[in-house]
């Protein structure tokens, strides 16, 4: 008799032990999926990021293109004015100004 009370203890001992071990086996996988998410979100905010970089590269060069245009026009306007005897201000404020005339306001 009391040798298969031990043995029903023994039972429940690795019954214990296997239901364990498959709970910690179920949450490794889960564990494991999780991270394999992560891996592939992690992957594609690198790449957004890069993408995000280049753009902003991209238009960091235009602008400079853009304000290196205005520079260039600025000069060809104090050129321009210099040799007709008008002022500079005169024809970048009409440039700029509200009114259809092309006087400053």
């Amino acid at each position: 008799m009391e040798n298969n009370a031990e043995l029903v203890r023994l039972e429940e001992f690795v019954d214990k032990l296997l239901n364990k071990y498959n709970q910690l086996k179920a949450d490794f996988h889960s564990l494991q999926a999780t991270l394999s998410e992560r891996d592939a979100e992690c992957a594609e905010l690198k790449n957004n990021i890069y993408n995000l970089t280049t753009e902003r590269t991209e238009v960091g060069n235009r602008v400079s293109g853009l304000l290196g245009r205005i520079e260039q026009w600025e000069s060809d306007q104090e050129t321009f004015s210099a040799e007709k005897g008008g002022g500079y201000e005169s024809i970048q404020g009409s440039l700029f100004s509200d009114s259809a005339d092309g006087k400053n306001s």
